[in-house]
C-alpha cells in the first residue's frame, strides 16, 4: 500500500502522452479512511491550484479530522486567483451553515494576500456567534492594516459603531472598538473614552489598547490611570503598555505599582522586566529601583527588547520542574495514550504526574486559587472555576485526579479555551507530550496564531512542560509561551523531574515571554 505522500505524488504524476495532473485522483484520495492521506491530498490540491482543486480544498473544511480541516484552512489562504478567492465567501464558504466552516474561512481571508470587501466581514459578525464575530473583527483589523480592505468602508464603520453602542457581548464590542479605530478614528475616539468606564472588563481592556495606539503621552496617562482597575486582565494590559513605552515615567509607574499589585504573577512580571532592562538584581523593595530609574536618560538602550521579560523569579513551588508564580492558576494535564503506555522504571507516567501534582498543590501558598483540568478528546474539569487552596480542596483535587483513568486523544485546544473562560485565571500550566491529536485543532502553528489572537483580549499566560516532546513541536510551544507571556521547558523521562521543593527553573526560565497583541 502506498504511503499518503507517495499516493499524492503518484496522483499528480501524468500517466501518459499529453496527460496532465488533474484533481480527480486527489478527490478520490480525500475519501480515504486515513486522515494523513486526506491531509496530504489537500496540500497537493493547493499546489495544483485550479478552480476545481480549490473547491475540493474548501470542501475539506468539513472533514471530521482536525489535521485535514486545519490543512485546508491554511491552504486556502494561499489562493492567488480571484475566482477561487470568491468561493471563500460563497455558500460553501462564509455562507455555510456550519459555524466552524465559516470560522475557518474568515481565518483564511485574514491570512491571504488578495483584497477583501469590508462588507464580507461585517456581515459575518453575529452576536449569537461570539467566537466567529471576534475573529471576523480581528481579521478586519488585520486586513485593513495590510491595505487589503476594499468596498464601502463608511458603511462598515457605521456597523462597527452600532455594535460598540449596543449592549452586546463584551468581546464583540471590544473587537468592534479596535476595528473602528482602524477605519474611522474620530468615530472611535469618543467611544473609547466611554469604554474606559464600561462595566465589562474586556471593553475596558480594549480601550487601554486603543489609547496605546495613539500618542505616547496619552497611552502613558491612560495606562497609569487604569492600573487601578479592579480586573487583573485590564491591569495586565496596562503593564504591557508601560513596558512598551519604556520611558522614565513609565518605569516609575511600574515600580510604584509593583508594591500594590494584588496578583503575584503580575508582580513577578514587573520585577523580571525591571531586572532584564536594568541589569540590576534588586528585589521588591522599590527604593533601589527608584534610584536606578532616576539615572535613565531618554529611552534605555540595553539590547533587550522592551516587549520582552526577564526570568519571573525564584519560587519554592514547582510543577514538574517549572516554578509556579501565579496565585490564579489552572493546571491542564494531557491524559492521552502516551501518559499510560510509557513507563519510567516501575511507574507509569501517570503515577509520576500524580506525585508531581500532589507536591505542587500541597505547596500552593495561602490565598491561591486553582483548578485541575485533565483532558483527553474532551476537557475533564475538576471544578467549573478556580477554588481556594484550602486543605480540603487540595485533598479532594489530589484524590479525584489520582482516581482519574480516562484515556484518549489529547485535545489541548478545547482544554485551553475552557480554562480561559474563567475570568480569574491568569495562568495556564499545561503538562503534555506536545502533540495535540483531538478536538477541532491539530496544527500547532495555527493553534499558536489563534490562541495569541484570543489572548489579546484575555491576558492569560500559557506555561508548558513538554514531556519527551518531538523536536518538531517544541518551537511552536515556545512561540505560544512567548506570545502569551508564559514559559516553556522540556522534560525527559529518562531523567525524572527534580524535587518540586527546589526552584527548578530559576536559572533556565525557558523562552523569554512577550505579550501577544495585534
Amino acid at each position: 500500500m502506498l504511503s499518503p505522500a507517495a499516493f499524492a505524488a503518484a496522483a499528480l504524476t501524468p500517466q501518459g502522452p499529453g496527460a496532465s495532473a488533474l484533481p480527480e485522483a486527489l478527490e478520490e484520495g480525500l475519501r480515504s479512511p486515513q486522515a494523513e492521506k486526506r491531509r496530504v491530498c489537500v496540500s497537493r490540491l493547493a499546489l495544483e491550484g485550479s478552480l476545481p482543486a480549490w473547491r475540493l480544498v474548501l470542501g475539506a473544511l468539513r472533514d471530521r479530522e482536525p489535521e485535514v480541516a486545519d490543512e485546508a484552512e491554511l491552504s486556502l489562504s494561499l489562493i492567488s486567483e480571484e475566482r477561487a478567492w470568491r468561493e471563500l465567501i460563497g455558500r460553501n464558504g462564509l455562507q455555510h451553515e456550519d459555524e466552524w466552516v465559516r470560522l475557518r474561512c474568515v481565518g483564511a481571508l485574514g491570512r491571504g494576500s488578495l483584497p477583501v470587501d469590508a462588507g464580507v466581514l461585517t456581515r459575518a459578525v453575529d452576536p449569537r456567534a461570539v467566537e466567529l464575530s471576534r475573529v471576523a473583527l480581528a481579521m478586519l483589523e488585520r486586513i485593513q492594516a495590510s491595505g487589503r480592505l476594499t468596498g464601502d468602508l463608511s458603511a462598515a464603520a457605521r456597523a462597527l459603531a452600532r455594535w460598540i453602542d449596543a449592549r452586546g457581548p463584551g468581546e464583540l464590542r471590544a473587537g468592534a472598538l479596535l476595528a473602528l479605530q482602524r477605519l474611522d478614528f474620530f468615530e472611535a475616539q469618543p467611544r473609547a473614552e466611554r469604554a474606559l468606564i464600561d462595566r465589562d472588563a474586556v471593553v475596558r481592556l480594549a480601550a487601554v489598547l486603543f489609547f496605546a495606539r495613539t500618542t505616547e503621552q496619552e497611552g502613558l496617562d491612560i495606562a497609569r490611570r487604569m492600573l487601578a482597575d479592579p480586573d487583573g486582565r485590564v491591569r495586565a494590559a496596562c503593564i504591557d503598555v508601560l513596558r512598551t513605552i519604556d520611558s522614565r515615567a513609565s518605569i516609575l509607574a511600574l515600580i510604584e505599582h509593583m508594591q500594590s499589585e494584588p496578583r503575584s504573577r503580575l508582580r513577578w512580571e514587573i520585577l523580571g522586566w525591571l531586572r532584564a532592562r536594568s541589569g540590576q538584581e534588586h528585589g521588591f523593595d522599590p527604593q533601589p529601583w527608584r534610584e536606578w530609574a532616576q539615572t535613565v536618560q531618554g529611552r534605555l538602550v540595553t539590547g533587550v527588547d522592551a516587549a520582552r521579560r526577564g526570568p519571573l523569579g525564584q519560587s519554592s513551588v514547582a510543577f514538574a520542574g517549572l516554578t509556579v508564580v501565579s496565585d490564579r492558576i489552572a493546571f491542564l494535564i494531557d491524559l492521552s495514550g502516551s501518559l499510560w503506555q510509557a513507563k519510567v522504571g516501575d511507574k507509569t507516567r501517570k503515577q509520576i504526574v500524580d506525585e508531581q501534582l500532589r507536591a505542587v498543590l500541597k505547596a500552593l501558598p495561602e490565598g491561591t486559587r486553582f483548578n485541575v483540568i485533565p483532558y483527553t478528546g474532551t476537557p475533564l474539569p475538576w471544578e467549573r472555576q478556580l477554588v481556594a487552596s484550602t486543605p480540603a480542596n487540595i485533598t479532594r483535587a489530589i484524590t479525584d485526579f489520582e482516581r482519574c483513568h480516562q484515556s484518549g486523544r489529547g485535545n489541548f485546544y478545547d482544554a485551553a479555551r475552557l480554562a480561559m473562560e474563567d475570568p480569574e485565571v491568569d495562568t495556564i500550566c499545561v503538562l503534555t507530550d506536545g502533540v495535540p491529536t483531538g478536538g477541532r485543532r491539530w496544527n500547532m502553528d495555527l493553534m499558536v496564531e489563534v490562541l495569541e489572537e484570543h489572548h489579546r483580549l484575555r491576558r492569560v499566560a500559557i506555561d508548558s512542560v513538554l514531556v519527551d516532546s518531538p523536536r518538531r513541536q517544541r518551537a511552536a510551544w515556545a512561540r505560544l509561551a512567548e506570545r502569551t507571556g508564559g514559559r516553556c521547558i522540556q522534560v525527559e523521562t529518562a531523567a525524572p523531574p527534580r524535587d518540586p521543593s527546589q526552584a527548578a527553573d530559576k536559572d533556565s526560565p525557558g523562552p523569554r515571554a512577550g505579550r501577544g497583541g495585534a
